[in-house]
């Protein structure tokens, strides 16, 4: 198995894949994140905008990295389009969430107001999906919506679609008509 977690921050990627990682066992994990900084793949940190992350060194180290593991991996995060081949991995899970859960999560983690206003803009427009489809192709991809989902749920559907049980899904999640419908367009992308 080798499978990619990805979405924007905030949609359950690093919960799901505790999950998923307990359900197929002898399975690896590697968090994007923290291998770019277990690595020192950082160009800068901020605390305002957070880490900017030296994506070509990060692509070749994880390559690197993946050439040496044998067992079971799923490679979580945001970056994942930007780091990983399409050689590199058989399955890729887009996790999304309604920008009204998402906005309550990244407020809990204390983001600031135009990183909430950024991530939450992101998720309407579907950039998470966008990049992943434009690397990975559509075949490889399957979009799955967390909205008041728990993440041991949504584990075993990304096991079952593994399985091909699931039919491979894009497209399914619409939030910009969910949002304008609402009347909340001008909130979440006006700045």
């Amino acid at each position: 198995m080798r499978l990619a977690i990805t979405g924007n921050p905030g949609v359950g990627k690093h919960t799901t894949a505790k999950f998923v990682a307990k359900k197929i066992q002898g399975s690896r994990i590697i968090d994007i994140n923290k291998f770019a900084i277990d690595k020192n793949a950082i160009l800068r940190k901020d605390t305002k905008y957070g880490i900017d992350v030296d994506v070509k060194r990060l692509r070749k180290m994880i390559n690197d990295e993946l050439r040496t593991i044998t067992s079971d991996i799923a490679i979580i995060g945001h970056l994942a389009p930007y780091v990983l081949r399409p050689s590199d991995v058989r399955h890729v899970i887009v996790l999304r969430r309604s920008p009204y859960e998402l906005v309550k999560t990244l407020e809990q983690r204390k983001y600031s107001l135009e990183k909430i206003r950024e991530n939450v803009a992101s998720e309407i427009l579907g950039v998470s999906l966008y990049d992943a489809l434009k690397t990975f192709g559509k075949n490889k991809i399957v979009e799955l919506d967390t909205t008041g989902k728990r993440p041991n749920y949504i584990a075993d559907e990304i096991i079952l679609s593994m399985q091909k049980e699931i039919v491979s899904q894009i497209g399914i999640v619409d939030w910009l008509s969910l949002v304008y419908t609402k009347g909340d367009l001008h909130n979440f992308l006006e700045y």
